[in-house]
């Protein structure tokens, strides 16, 4: 019988409770984006952009990659990815 990571999972549920970042790993489940592409997407700062990016990044769901002098920003958490189908399903009925 496999263990539950409550601290991990708690801090996933965390970072996702704020509907801003749940567009955001909606957006970044169709493609990695760069701060930028986020920004224009969402219609928020660059500063709120970067500070939601930082929460989700250190909760593990998402994953910057460098590209020159661009951060991309990648979806990496199966669970954070499964909340968000899960709410597109729910969100349908």
């Amino acid at each position: 019988m496999s263990k539950i990571d409550y601290i991990k999972n708690s801090e996933i549920f965390k970072a996702l409770s704020n509907p801003i970042r749940l567009q955001m790993v909606d957006f970044l489940l169709d493609d990695e984006c760069c701060v930028t592409d986020v920004v224009n997407e969402l219609g928020i700062s660059q500063s709120a952009s970067s500070q939601h990016l930082l929460i989700l990044k250190n909760s593990g769901i998402v994953y910057p990659e460098k590209h020159g002098t661009r951060t991309c920003y990648k979806v990496k958490n199966k669970l954070a990815e499964e909340i968000i189908k899960l709410l597109k399903t729910n969100n349908n009925d």
